[in-house]
Protein backbone atom coordinates (compact mmCIF):
# COMPACT_ATOMS: atom_id res chain seq x y z
CA UNK A 1 0.00 0.00 0.00
CA UNK A 2 1.36 3.22 -1.25
CA UNK A 3 1.09 6.90 -0.07
CA UNK A 4 0.65 8.15 -3.38
CA UNK A 5 0.09 6.28 -6.56
CA UNK A 6 0.89 6.87 -10.31
CA UNK A 7 -1.45 4.91 -13.07
CA UNK A 8 -0.08 4.08 -16.85
CA UNK A 9 -2.80 3.67 -18.86
CA UNK A 10 -3.29 1.65 -21.83
CA UNK A 11 -2.70 4.36 -24.89
CA UNK A 12 -4.24 2.10 -27.60
CA UNK A 13 -3.24 1.01 -30.98
CA UNK A 14 0.24 2.29 -30.20
CA UNK A 15 1.25 0.07 -27.75
CA UNK A 16 1.45 -3.01 -30.10
CA UNK A 17 3.90 -1.38 -31.93
CA UNK A 18 6.38 -0.43 -28.98
CA UNK A 19 6.21 -0.49 -24.98
CA UNK A 20 7.54 2.57 -24.11
CA UNK A 21 8.90 3.20 -20.26
CA UNK A 22 6.53 5.85 -18.48
CA UNK A 23 8.93 8.70 -18.11
CA UNK A 24 6.34 11.38 -17.39
CA UNK A 25 5.17 9.31 -14.49
CA UNK A 26 8.97 8.64 -13.14
CA UNK A 27 9.42 12.56 -13.66
CA UNK A 28 6.24 13.13 -11.48
CA UNK A 29 7.35 10.48 -8.84
CA UNK A 30 10.92 11.81 -8.68
CA UNK A 31 10.14 14.78 -6.28
CA UNK A 32 7.83 13.15 -3.73
CA UNK A 33 10.39 9.90 -4.45
CA UNK A 34 13.22 12.07 -2.95
CA UNK A 35 10.92 13.39 -0.68
CA UNK A 36 11.01 9.71 1.34
CA UNK A 37 7.31 9.55 0.53
CA UNK A 38 6.21 6.18 -0.53
CA UNK A 39 4.95 6.35 -4.68
CA UNK A 40 3.99 3.13 -6.72
CA UNK A 41 3.70 2.97 -10.09
CA UNK A 42 1.04 0.79 -11.88
CA UNK A 43 1.33 0.51 -15.35
CA UNK A 44 -1.94 -0.79 -16.81
CA UNK A 45 -0.33 -2.05 -20.13
CA UNK A 46 1.49 -4.68 -18.34
CA UNK A 47 -0.59 -5.73 -15.71
CA UNK A 48 -2.36 -9.02 -16.00
CA UNK A 49 -5.29 -7.84 -13.36
CA UNK A 50 -5.03 -4.36 -13.55
CA UNK A 51 -8.25 -3.87 -10.94
CA UNK A 52 -6.82 -6.30 -8.35
CA UNK A 53 -3.28 -4.55 -8.60
CA UNK A 54 -4.85 -1.17 -7.74
CA UNK A 55 -7.09 -2.24 -5.24
CA UNK A 56 -4.01 -3.91 -3.47
CA UNK A 57 -1.98 -0.67 -3.92
CA UNK A 58 -4.97 1.41 -2.19
CA UNK A 59 -4.87 1.52 1.43
CA UNK A 60 -5.76 4.45 4.54
CA UNK A 61 -2.31 6.26 4.06
CA UNK A 62 -3.16 6.63 0.22
CA UNK A 63 -3.96 10.47 0.26
CA UNK A 64 -3.76 10.98 -4.00
CA UNK A 65 -3.82 9.18 -7.40
CA UNK A 66 -2.29 10.70 -10.43
CA UNK A 67 -2.67 9.84 -13.82
CA UNK A 68 -1.27 10.88 -17.08
CA UNK A 69 -3.40 11.64 -20.14
CA UNK A 70 -2.68 12.91 -23.92
CA UNK A 71 -5.32 13.80 -26.35
CA UNK A 72 -7.05 10.67 -28.21
CA UNK A 73 -8.02 7.15 -26.95
CA UNK A 74 -6.17 6.80 -23.59
CA UNK A 75 -8.86 9.59 -22.46
CA UNK A 76 -11.40 6.86 -22.66
CA UNK A 77 -9.05 4.15 -20.45
CA UNK A 78 -8.00 7.34 -18.33
CA UNK A 79 -11.66 7.62 -17.51
CA UNK A 80 -12.26 4.38 -17.06
CA UNK A 81 -9.90 4.27 -14.35
CA UNK A 82 -10.92 7.12 -12.54
CA UNK A 83 -14.40 5.98 -12.36
CA UNK A 84 -13.80 2.72 -11.06
CA UNK A 85 -11.52 4.43 -8.35
CA UNK A 86 -14.42 6.96 -7.67
CA UNK A 87 -16.88 3.75 -7.13
CA UNK A 88 -14.91 1.84 -4.85
CA UNK A 89 -12.69 5.09 -3.37
CA UNK A 90 -15.21 8.02 -2.94
CA UNK A 91 -13.00 9.95 -1.01
CA UNK A 92 -9.53 9.69 -2.76
CA UNK A 93 -8.69 12.23 -4.84
CA UNK A 94 -8.12 11.69 -8.52
CA UNK A 95 -5.44 14.43 -10.32
CA UNK A 96 -5.19 14.22 -14.30
CA UNK A 97 -1.44 15.93 -16.09
CA UNK A 98 -0.27 15.82 -19.25
CA UNK A 99 -0.51 17.29 -22.29
CA UNK A 100 -4.52 16.96 -23.16
CA UNK A 101 -5.25 18.42 -19.39
CA UNK A 102 -2.52 20.51 -20.04
CA UNK A 103 -4.43 22.16 -23.04
CA UNK A 104 -8.07 21.87 -21.85
CA UNK A 105 -7.35 22.05 -17.59
CA UNK A 106 -11.15 23.34 -17.16
CA UNK A 107 -13.21 21.07 -19.23
CA UNK A 108 -10.78 17.97 -17.87
CA UNK A 109 -11.69 19.05 -14.35
CA UNK A 110 -15.56 19.89 -15.00
CA UNK A 111 -15.54 16.02 -15.38
CA UNK A 112 -16.90 14.12 -11.89
CA UNK A 113 -14.08 11.43 -11.58
CA UNK A 114 -11.61 14.07 -11.36
CA UNK A 115 -10.63 15.97 -8.81
CA UNK A 116 -7.59 17.67 -9.66
CA UNK A 117 -5.50 18.82 -12.83
CA UNK A 118 -2.02 20.26 -12.88
CA UNK A 119 -0.79 22.38 -15.62
CA UNK A 120 2.71 22.02 -17.12
CA UNK A 121 5.73 20.83 -15.17
CA UNK A 122 3.85 18.43 -12.70
CA UNK A 123 6.90 17.73 -10.32
CA UNK A 124 6.71 20.26 -7.21
CA UNK A 125 2.85 21.27 -7.53
CA UNK A 126 1.82 17.56 -7.69
CA UNK A 127 3.75 16.59 -4.65
CA UNK A 128 2.78 19.75 -2.83
CA UNK A 129 -0.55 18.99 -3.32
CA UNK A 130 -0.16 15.70 -1.59
CA UNK A 131 1.50 17.44 0.91
CA UNK A 132 -1.43 19.69 1.37
CA UNK A 133 -3.73 16.47 1.31
CA UNK A 134 -2.04 14.84 3.68
CA UNK A 135 -2.38 17.20 5.87
CA UNK A 136 -5.56 18.68 5.67
CA UNK A 137 -4.47 21.89 4.04
CA UNK A 138 -6.82 23.38 1.21
CA UNK A 139 -4.69 23.43 -2.33
CA UNK A 140 -6.39 26.73 -3.16
CA UNK A 141 -3.09 28.80 -2.83
CA UNK A 142 -0.86 26.39 -5.34
CA UNK A 143 -0.26 27.38 -8.50
CA UNK A 144 -0.45 25.41 -11.90
CA UNK A 145 -3.83 23.91 -10.21
CA UNK A 146 -6.88 23.48 -11.36
CA UNK A 147 -9.87 22.46 -9.79
CA UNK A 148 -13.53 22.32 -8.85
CA UNK A 149 -15.99 23.67 -5.85
CA UNK A 150 -19.48 22.96 -5.34
CA UNK A 151 -21.78 25.28 -4.41
CA UNK A 152 -20.56 28.93 -3.38
CA UNK A 153 -17.17 30.55 -4.27
CA UNK A 154 -15.38 31.37 -1.33
CA UNK A 155 -12.66 34.67 -1.48
CA UNK A 156 -8.95 33.33 -2.32
CA UNK A 157 -6.21 35.71 -1.58
CA UNK A 158 -4.14 35.54 -4.55
CA UNK A 159 -7.39 36.25 -7.08
CA UNK A 160 -5.12 38.25 -9.17
CA UNK A 161 -3.80 34.96 -10.27
CA UNK A 162 -7.20 33.63 -10.00
CA UNK A 163 -9.43 32.32 -13.19
CA UNK A 164 -13.04 31.15 -12.70
CA UNK A 165 -15.10 29.28 -14.93
CA UNK A 166 -18.55 28.38 -14.22
CA UNK A 167 -20.79 25.29 -15.45
CA UNK A 168 -23.73 23.50 -15.35
CA UNK A 169 -23.17 20.10 -13.75
CA UNK A 170 -27.23 18.34 -13.50
CA UNK A 171 -29.03 20.50 -11.21
CA UNK A 172 -25.95 22.11 -9.27
CA UNK A 173 -23.09 24.71 -10.13
CA UNK A 174 -19.07 23.52 -10.66
CA UNK A 175 -16.65 25.90 -10.51
CA UNK A 176 -13.67 25.64 -11.52
CA UNK A 177 -10.41 27.21 -10.06
CA UNK A 178 -7.14 27.86 -11.91
CA UNK A 179 -4.58 29.16 -9.68
CA UNK A 180 -2.40 30.84 -12.71
CA UNK A 181 0.27 28.92 -14.28
CA UNK A 182 2.88 26.54 -12.19
CA UNK A 183 6.72 27.98 -12.88
CA UNK A 184 8.79 26.94 -16.10
CA UNK A 185 11.52 24.07 -14.68
CA UNK A 186 14.32 25.89 -16.14
CA UNK A 187 17.33 23.91 -14.46
CA UNK A 188 16.72 20.20 -15.33
CA UNK A 189 19.90 18.95 -13.66
CA UNK A 190 18.40 20.47 -10.63
CA UNK A 191 15.72 17.90 -10.19
CA UNK A 192 16.42 14.69 -8.67
CA UNK A 193 17.25 11.63 -10.58
CA UNK A 194 14.52 8.83 -12.19
CA UNK A 195 13.29 6.62 -9.74
CA UNK A 196 14.09 3.81 -12.25
CA UNK A 197 13.48 1.20 -8.80
CA UNK A 198 9.59 2.18 -9.34
CA UNK A 199 9.54 -0.30 -12.70
CA UNK A 200 10.85 -3.36 -14.05
CA UNK A 201 12.54 -1.79 -17.08
CA UNK A 202 13.75 -4.91 -18.29
CA UNK A 203 9.70 -5.32 -19.13
CA UNK A 204 9.93 -2.87 -21.20
CA UNK A 205 10.97 -2.93 -25.29
CA UNK A 206 11.08 0.44 -27.28
CA UNK A 207 13.14 -0.30 -30.03
CA UNK A 208 12.88 -3.91 -31.63
CA UNK A 209 16.57 -5.56 -32.18
CA UNK A 210 15.43 -9.15 -32.75
CA UNK A 211 18.87 -10.01 -30.96
CA UNK A 212 17.60 -9.26 -26.98
CA UNK A 213 19.66 -6.15 -26.64
CA UNK A 214 17.29 -4.40 -24.02
CA UNK A 215 15.93 -0.83 -25.38
CA UNK A 216 14.98 2.34 -22.85
CA UNK A 217 13.09 5.83 -23.85
CA UNK A 218 15.07 9.02 -22.35
CA UNK A 219 14.46 12.30 -22.58
CA UNK A 220 16.97 14.86 -22.28
CA UNK A 221 15.11 18.09 -22.90
CA UNK A 222 11.86 19.49 -22.43
CA UNK A 223 10.22 21.98 -25.03
CA UNK A 224 10.73 23.22 -28.06
CA UNK A 225 12.08 26.85 -29.65
CA UNK A 226 10.51 26.89 -32.97
CA UNK A 227 6.68 28.04 -32.87
CA UNK A 228 5.18 25.67 -36.04
CA UNK A 229 1.37 26.25 -36.30
CA UNK A 230 0.47 22.87 -36.19
CA UNK A 231 2.66 22.02 -33.07
CA UNK A 232 1.04 21.65 -29.05
CA UNK A 233 4.33 22.42 -28.30
CA UNK A 234 4.21 26.73 -27.93
CA UNK A 235 0.98 26.01 -26.19
CA UNK A 236 2.30 23.79 -23.69
CA UNK A 237 6.23 24.86 -23.65
CA UNK A 238 5.57 28.49 -24.08
CA UNK A 239 8.40 28.46 -26.57
CA UNK A 240 10.64 27.82 -24.58
CA UNK A 241 13.66 24.93 -24.50
CA UNK A 242 14.86 23.66 -21.35
CA UNK A 243 18.03 20.53 -21.77
CA UNK A 244 19.70 18.90 -19.47
CA UNK A 245 23.63 19.48 -19.28
CA UNK A 246 25.81 17.05 -21.74
CA UNK A 247 27.12 15.25 -19.03
CA UNK A 248 23.94 14.97 -17.19
CA UNK A 249 22.88 13.23 -20.26
CA UNK A 250 25.59 11.04 -20.40
CA UNK A 251 24.86 9.79 -17.14
CA UNK A 252 21.64 8.90 -17.86
CA UNK A 253 22.69 6.80 -20.66
CA UNK A 254 25.64 5.16 -18.58
CA UNK A 255 23.31 4.16 -15.79
CA UNK A 256 20.77 2.79 -18.20
CA UNK A 257 23.63 1.17 -19.57
CA UNK A 258 25.00 -0.33 -16.58
CA UNK A 259 22.51 -0.85 -14.23
CA UNK A 260 19.48 -2.05 -16.65
CA UNK A 261 21.83 -3.84 -19.37
CA UNK A 262 20.31 -1.00 -21.84
CA UNK A 263 22.41 -1.08 -25.32
CA UNK A 264 19.26 0.82 -27.68
CA UNK A 265 18.07 4.25 -26.34
CA UNK A 266 14.97 6.18 -27.93
CA UNK A 267 15.51 9.98 -27.21
CA UNK A 268 12.16 11.41 -27.24
CA UNK A 269 12.84 15.13 -26.91
CA UNK A 270 10.40 17.30 -28.94
CA UNK A 271 14.19 18.91 -29.73
CA UNK A 272 16.76 17.14 -29.08
CA UNK A 273 19.60 19.05 -29.91
CA UNK A 274 19.30 22.23 -28.28
CA UNK A 275 22.31 23.95 -29.94
CA UNK A 276 24.89 22.47 -32.64
CA UNK A 277 27.70 22.92 -28.91
CA UNK A 278 25.71 20.72 -27.05
CA UNK A 279 24.25 18.38 -29.89
CA UNK A 280 28.16 17.20 -30.68
CA UNK A 281 29.25 17.66 -26.76
CA UNK A 282 26.84 14.56 -26.66
CA UNK A 283 28.02 12.71 -29.97
CA UNK A 284 31.16 12.75 -28.69
CA UNK A 285 30.53 11.44 -25.18
CA UNK A 286 28.26 9.07 -26.92
CA UNK A 287 31.43 7.95 -28.80
CA UNK A 288 33.19 6.59 -26.22
CA UNK A 289 30.61 3.60 -26.33
CA UNK A 290 32.54 2.73 -29.56
CA UNK A 291 28.43 1.87 -30.80
CA UNK A 292 28.10 -0.53 -28.16
CA UNK A 293 25.25 1.89 -27.56
CA UNK A 294 22.63 2.83 -30.38
CA UNK A 295 20.12 5.26 -30.38
CA UNK A 296 17.83 6.76 -32.27
CA UNK A 297 15.79 10.06 -32.04
CA UNK A 298 12.68 11.59 -32.84
CA UNK A 299 13.30 15.35 -31.88
CA UNK A 300 15.64 16.45 -34.75
CA UNK A 301 15.40 19.04 -38.02
CA UNK A 302 16.95 19.09 -41.28
CA UNK A 303 18.20 22.74 -39.87
CA UNK A 304 20.56 21.59 -36.99
CA UNK A 305 21.63 18.90 -39.35
CA UNK A 306 22.79 21.81 -42.36
CA UNK A 307 25.08 23.07 -39.78
CA UNK A 308 27.28 20.46 -39.08
CA UNK A 309 30.48 19.88 -40.81
CA UNK A 310 30.93 16.93 -43.22
CA UNK A 311 33.26 14.95 -40.47
CA UNK A 312 30.65 15.66 -37.94
CA UNK A 313 28.11 13.23 -40.29
CA UNK A 314 30.59 10.40 -39.17
CA UNK A 315 30.63 11.53 -36.17
CA UNK A 316 26.86 10.45 -36.19
CA UNK A 317 27.66 7.40 -36.74
CA UNK A 318 30.88 6.62 -34.50
CA UNK A 319 28.50 8.08 -31.61
CA UNK A 320 25.87 4.98 -32.23
CA UNK A 321 23.30 6.62 -34.22
CA UNK A 322 20.56 4.04 -35.42
CA UNK A 323 17.80 6.26 -36.93
CA UNK A 324 16.81 9.56 -36.94
CA UNK A 325 13.25 10.88 -36.96
CA UNK A 326 12.80 14.38 -38.87
CA UNK A 327 9.10 16.14 -40.24
CA UNK A 328 9.21 17.70 -43.35
CA UNK A 329 5.48 18.27 -43.03
CA UNK A 330 5.26 18.95 -46.60
CA UNK A 331 6.63 18.92 -49.58
CA UNK A 332 5.03 22.08 -51.39
CA UNK A 333 6.57 24.89 -51.23
CA UNK A 334 3.14 27.15 -50.20
CA UNK A 335 2.17 24.81 -47.82
CA UNK A 336 5.58 24.38 -45.77
CA UNK A 337 5.78 28.00 -45.66
CA UNK A 338 2.51 28.74 -43.99
CA UNK A 339 3.23 26.19 -41.43
CA UNK A 340 6.59 28.85 -39.86
CA UNK A 341 9.01 25.79 -39.29
CA UNK A 342 12.15 27.98 -39.77
CA UNK A 343 14.01 25.90 -42.47
CA UNK A 344 13.60 25.38 -45.79
CA UNK A 345 12.89 22.21 -48.40
CA UNK A 346 16.18 23.18 -49.88
CA UNK A 347 17.38 21.92 -46.41
CA UNK A 348 15.61 19.00 -46.36
CA UNK A 349 17.19 17.67 -49.91
CA UNK A 350 20.41 18.49 -49.08
CA UNK A 351 20.71 17.08 -45.31
CA UNK A 352 19.17 14.13 -46.71
CA UNK A 353 21.62 13.61 -49.57
CA UNK A 354 24.27 14.30 -47.15
CA UNK A 355 22.97 11.76 -44.81
CA UNK A 356 23.08 9.03 -47.84
CA UNK A 357 26.81 8.92 -47.08
CA UNK A 358 26.29 7.38 -44.13
CA UNK A 359 24.77 3.94 -42.93
CA UNK A 360 22.00 5.07 -41.28
CA UNK A 361 17.84 5.03 -41.15
CA UNK A 362 16.26 8.47 -41.78
CA UNK A 363 12.39 8.36 -41.38
CA UNK A 364 10.90 11.91 -43.08
CA UNK A 365 7.14 12.65 -41.41
CA UNK A 366 4.73 14.21 -43.59
CA UNK A 367 1.46 16.01 -42.52
CA UNK A 368 -1.67 16.04 -45.13
CA UNK A 369 -4.86 17.18 -45.07
CA UNK A 370 -4.07 20.78 -43.39
CA UNK A 371 -6.73 23.48 -43.81
CA UNK A 372 -6.76 24.86 -47.68
CA UNK A 373 -4.36 22.62 -48.84
CA UNK A 374 -5.36 21.43 -52.56
CA UNK A 375 -5.38 17.64 -53.42
CA UNK A 376 -2.07 18.40 -55.96
CA UNK A 377 0.36 20.45 -52.87
CA UNK A 378 -0.70 16.88 -51.48
CA UNK A 379 0.41 14.68 -54.11
CA UNK A 380 3.63 17.08 -53.59
CA UNK A 381 4.55 15.67 -50.51
CA UNK A 382 3.81 12.18 -51.86
CA UNK A 383 6.41 13.15 -54.94
CA UNK A 384 9.13 14.44 -52.29
CA UNK A 385 8.63 11.39 -50.36
CA UNK A 386 9.21 9.41 -53.79
CA UNK A 387 12.68 12.01 -53.99
CA UNK A 388 13.85 12.06 -50.53
CA UNK A 389 13.91 7.87 -50.99
CA UNK A 390 15.03 7.85 -54.58
CA UNK A 391 18.37 9.82 -53.48
CA UNK A 392 19.05 7.96 -49.79
CA UNK A 393 18.24 4.30 -49.48
CA UNK A 394 18.45 4.64 -45.85
CA UNK A 395 15.70 7.10 -45.81
CA UNK A 396 11.99 5.86 -45.28
CA UNK A 397 8.98 8.26 -45.35
CA UNK A 398 5.61 8.10 -43.51
CA UNK A 399 1.94 9.98 -43.38
CA UNK A 400 -0.21 11.22 -41.18
CA UNK A 401 -3.41 12.56 -41.47
CA UNK A 402 -4.13 16.56 -40.24
CA UNK A 403 -4.80 16.82 -36.41
CA UNK A 404 -5.96 19.93 -35.15
CA UNK A 405 -4.89 20.25 -31.92
CA UNK A 406 -6.27 23.38 -29.49
CA UNK A 407 -4.04 26.18 -28.41
CA UNK A 408 -2.26 26.03 -32.37
CA UNK A 409 -3.10 28.59 -34.69
CA UNK A 410 -3.54 25.55 -37.32
CA UNK A 411 -6.64 25.03 -34.99
CA UNK A 412 -8.12 27.98 -35.40
CA UNK A 413 -8.07 27.69 -39.59
CA UNK A 414 -9.62 24.45 -38.79
CA UNK A 415 -12.67 25.37 -36.97
CA UNK A 416 -12.61 28.90 -39.44
CA UNK A 417 -12.80 25.62 -42.28
CA UNK A 418 -16.28 24.10 -40.47
CA UNK A 419 -14.19 21.82 -38.17
CA UNK A 420 -16.60 21.06 -35.02
CA UNK A 421 -14.86 20.89 -31.97
CA UNK A 422 -15.12 18.23 -29.40
CA UNK A 423 -17.49 19.83 -26.75
CA UNK A 424 -16.25 17.29 -23.87
CA UNK A 425 -13.23 15.07 -22.68
CA UNK A 426 -15.48 12.07 -24.03
CA UNK A 427 -15.48 13.40 -27.12
CA UNK A 428 -11.51 14.03 -27.20
CA UNK A 429 -10.98 10.52 -26.85
CA UNK A 430 -11.82 9.70 -30.47
CA UNK A 431 -9.12 12.75 -31.80
CA UNK A 432 -6.28 11.08 -33.08
CA UNK A 433 -4.63 10.65 -36.24
CA UNK A 434 -6.91 7.38 -37.34
CA UNK A 435 -10.32 8.12 -38.54
CA UNK A 436 -11.40 11.57 -36.74
CA UNK A 437 -12.53 13.08 -39.55
CA UNK A 438 -15.15 10.43 -40.54
CA UNK A 439 -16.38 11.52 -36.70
CA UNK A 440 -15.78 14.99 -36.41
CA UNK A 441 -17.98 17.35 -38.72
CA UNK A 442 -14.67 19.39 -41.03
CA UNK A 443 -14.08 20.67 -44.08
CA UNK A 444 -13.47 17.61 -46.25
CA UNK A 445 -15.37 15.64 -48.98
CA UNK A 446 -16.00 12.18 -48.13
CA UNK A 447 -13.34 11.51 -51.25
CA UNK A 448 -11.06 13.14 -50.16
CA UNK A 449 -10.91 11.69 -46.69
CA UNK A 450 -10.40 8.33 -48.15
CA UNK A 451 -7.59 9.62 -50.36
CA UNK A 452 -5.80 11.16 -46.81
CA UNK A 453 -6.67 7.76 -45.52
CA UNK A 454 -4.80 5.13 -47.88
CA UNK A 455 -1.81 7.69 -48.43
CA UNK A 456 -1.58 7.17 -44.64
CA UNK A 457 -1.88 3.39 -44.41
CA UNK A 458 0.11 2.52 -47.44
CA UNK A 459 3.05 4.87 -46.29
CA UNK A 460 3.22 2.87 -43.48
CA UNK A 461 3.86 -0.69 -45.30
CA UNK A 462 5.56 0.44 -48.28
CA UNK A 463 8.95 0.75 -47.14
CA UNK A 464 11.19 -2.34 -45.57
CA UNK A 465 12.56 -0.11 -43.49
CA UNK A 466 9.43 0.56 -41.46
CA UNK A 467 9.05 -3.18 -40.56
CA UNK A 468 11.33 -2.03 -37.20
CA UNK A 469 8.57 0.68 -35.98
CA UNK A 470 6.33 -2.67 -35.50
CA UNK A 471 8.46 -3.93 -32.73
CA UNK A 472 8.44 -7.80 -31.75
CA UNK A 473 5.31 -8.24 -32.62
CA UNK A 474 4.63 -11.74 -35.04
CA UNK A 475 1.99 -11.18 -36.09
CA UNK A 476 2.25 -7.02 -37.29
CA UNK A 477 5.58 -8.18 -39.05
CA UNK A 478 3.84 -11.05 -40.71
CA UNK A 479 1.02 -8.59 -41.69
CA UNK A 480 4.06 -6.14 -42.97
CA UNK A 481 5.50 -8.76 -44.82
CA UNK A 482 2.25 -10.03 -47.01
CA UNK A 483 1.17 -6.08 -47.63
CA UNK A 484 4.54 -4.69 -48.42
CA UNK A 485 4.87 -5.80 -52.13
CA UNK A 486 1.40 -4.34 -52.72
CA UNK A 487 1.98 -1.41 -51.00
CA UNK A 488 5.46 -0.39 -52.30
CA UNK A 489 3.65 -0.78 -55.84
CA UNK A 490 0.98 2.02 -54.85
CA UNK A 491 3.09 4.50 -53.58
CA UNK A 492 5.56 4.76 -56.23
CA UNK A 493 2.81 4.94 -58.72
CA UNK A 494 1.28 7.15 -56.42
CA UNK A 495 -2.15 5.61 -56.92
CA UNK A 496 -4.50 5.27 -54.14
CA UNK A 497 -7.51 4.76 -55.37
CA UNK A 498 -9.86 1.48 -54.76
CA UNK A 499 -7.89 1.14 -51.10
CA UNK A 500 -9.84 -2.13 -50.10
CA UNK A 501 -7.03 -2.69 -47.74
CA UNK A 502 -8.39 -0.63 -45.16
CA UNK A 503 -11.73 -1.83 -45.03
CA UNK A 504 -10.45 -5.33 -44.31
CA UNK A 505 -7.73 -3.13 -41.55
CA UNK A 506 -10.71 -1.78 -39.98
CA UNK A 507 -12.37 -5.23 -39.95
CA UNK A 508 -9.61 -7.03 -37.90
CA UNK A 509 -9.42 -3.96 -35.70
CA UNK A 510 -12.93 -3.78 -34.95
CA UNK A 511 -12.59 -7.92 -34.37
CA UNK A 512 -9.64 -7.42 -32.15
CA UNK A 513 -11.62 -5.01 -29.80
CA UNK A 514 -14.05 -7.12 -29.80
CA UNK A 515 -12.86 -9.88 -28.46
CA UNK A 516 -10.29 -8.09 -26.04
CA UNK A 517 -14.04 -6.76 -24.54
CA UNK A 518 -15.24 -10.15 -24.56
CA UNK A 519 -11.88 -11.21 -22.52
CA UNK A 520 -12.35 -12.00 -18.75
CA UNK A 521 -10.44 -9.12 -16.96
Amino acid sequence: MAEIILIQTISGDWDEMSMRIPESLLAVASVPAARGYDVRIIDQRLSADFEQELDHAIGPETKLVGLTVITGRQILHALNVSKHIKERYPQLPVCWGGVHPTLLPEQTAEHPAIDYVVVGDGEFVFCELFEHLRDGRSPHDLRGLVYKVKGALQPISNAGQLEIKQTRSGQSYTFTRRNGSSDIIRDLDSLPPLPYHLIDVQRYEVLYTGDGRKSATLNTSRGCPYRCKFCSDPAINLGKWRGYSPKAVLDKVDYLYREHNVRMIAFQDDYFPGSKKRFVEILQGLSQYKRDVQWATIGLRSDILYKLEDHEYQLLLDAGCYGLDMGVESGNPRVFESLNKGETLEQVVEVNRRLAQVDIKVKYSFIIGFPGESEEEMMDSVRMALQLERENPNAYTIFFTFLPIVGTPQYQDAVAQGFHEPQSLEEWAYMDFDGWMNLYRNWTSPELRSRLEAISFVSYFHSPHVIYKFGGSKLLRFAFTLYHPIAKWRFEKQYFDYCFEIKLKNLVLASKRLVMKLLPR
